[in-house]
């Protein structure tokens, strides 16, 4: 370690102060987990009354203290420590960057905890409870709760090899990220972060509710929505509206590939899909498709073909010349019975009183609401957005009805049974 202790690049401690320091304990790498910046201060101050010993620089002193920290980090992530880990001027200086961000992060306030409702049901619910796992802090320091349910409860050993310079790797990509992927589930602590076993109560809730069939099932319904969807042009659907069904399916059709294998369309896909769907005689929306259609930048960019489409809606340039609203939707086709009306752009959001979706409700559905629910959503019929939402739905309820489909069958799940806290330390 002499070179670490004296070199110019690195610590900058003759040997007389690094023999004081070695009788303090600091005698490897591994030690100096074992102290904290008070500790080295209380050393410094001991040293400086012994004569005939050099000054014990205040530089020295920082560099030291980003030394501690690195050998805390790096043992808990379960890193061998040596001594290139430990060289200031090539890692240490870097990782002291990033510790400063580190240091910043636990500061911050932490969320709420979401839970389990009508309004937030299961498969969207897990996307917003990691989030705030991933922002709610744990027993230990610049470690968040999202480390008692990551994927792996245990992470590969031994620790993939470090970025150059970095004191994280690049399988990781952040010193952040790698203390959460890697901190120790053996750790005393992780009996208070996992209080009520949340860990194991988070992974039983994702099986039952959330399993494969679960997503399959998405993947079905929002793939069939990109294939099927026509737009005619006839009622007052505009084309912005039309894209962003689209849009919002293929959103559905990523979230659900992050849990089951499933190949995302490519840009050039989703655009062919997008105007196959278009089914319209208008002379200058047919001019635009067909400008798309022969560049091979826009053929491949589905946000660039849209933009490109969008301004030639002939549905758009009636209603504003009728003075009427975007918001007032006719009908949009779907050429199977697996999509509901909900889903296809024509509610009104959520009522800000009960947080209902302000949507078409069939018999059955509306049957299930409490009487605040009823009587926001009665208000919002009222609106232009709601008897253009409730005509949509009627029309796309009968249409299905003469086609001998019927309402589409909707899986219940039932959310008294779903804990609406997995108790992973969920403070008070």
């Amino acid at each position: 370690m002499t070179a670490f202790w004296e070199q110019e690049v690195q610590m900058r401690i003759v040997q007389d102060i690094r023999d004081q320091l070695e009788l303090d304990g600091l005698t490897t790498f591994e030690s100096f987990a074992n102290y904290t910046k008070d500790d080295l201060s209380a050393m410094r101050k001991r040293i400086s009354y012994i004569q005939n010993i050099p000054h014990f620089g205040q530089d020295s002193f920082k560099r030291l203290v980003i030394a501690f920290e690195a050998s805390r980090n790096y043992k808990l992530v379960g890193r061998e420590i040596t001594a290139a880990m430990m060289h200031y001027e090539n890692t240490l200086k870097h990782f002291a960057e990033d510790w400063k961000t580190i240091v910043s992060l636990e500061g911050r306030p932490e969320p709420p905890v979401p839970t389990i409702s009508r309004a937030l049901p299961p498969m969207k619910w897990v996307s917003a409870f990691v989030i705030a796992m991933q922002t709610t802090k744990s027993a230990r320091f610049g470690i968040t709760l999202y480390y008692v349910i990551r994927p792996e409860e245990v992470p590969v050993d031994p620790a993939p090899p470090l970025e150059e310079n970095k004191a994280f790797s690049e399988v990781y990509g952040s010193l952040w990220d790698e203390r959460q992927l890697r901190a120790s589930h053996s750790h005393p602590s992780f009996k208070t972060d996992d209080k009520g076993q949340g860990r194991k109560a988070y992974f039983a809730l994702i099986k039952t509710y959330l399993g494969d069939d679960k997503w399959l099932s998405e993947i079905t319904k929002y793939d069939n929505m990109m294939r099927n969807a026509k737009w005619k042009g006839a009622g007052n659907l505009t084309v912005e509206a039309y894209i962003a069904v689209h849009r919002n399916a293929y959103q559905h059709l990523v979230s659900a590939s992050e849990h089951v294998a499933y190949q995302l369309p490519n840009q050039q896909t989703r655009v062919k899909q997008l105007l196959d769907g278009i089914l319209s005689s208008d002379a200058r929306l047919n001019a635009a498709i067909a400008m798309v259609q022969a560049s091979n930048v826009m053929i491949a960019d589905f946000e660039l073909a849209s933009a490109h489409i969008q301004p030639h809606c002939p549905v758009a340039k009636r209603n504003l010349g009728g003075k009427r609203q975007s918001a007032e939707i006719s009908a949009l086709e779907v050429d199977t019975g697996d999509v509901d009306i909900a889903s296809v752009g024509v509610g009104g959001g959520k009522g800000q009183r009960t947080g209902l979706h302000l949507r078409f409700h069939t018999l059955p559905e509306y049957q299930k609401l409490g009487n605040d629910e009823r009587k926001e959503l009665a208000e919002w019929r009222l609106t232009p957005a709601g008897k253009a939402a409730q005509a949509a739905g009627i029309l796309l309820r009968d249409s299905k009805k003469q086609s001998g489909k019927g309402s589409p069958k909707k899986g219940k799940i039932s959310y008294a049974k779903v804990s609406a806290n997995v108790k992973v330390n969920v403070k008070d």
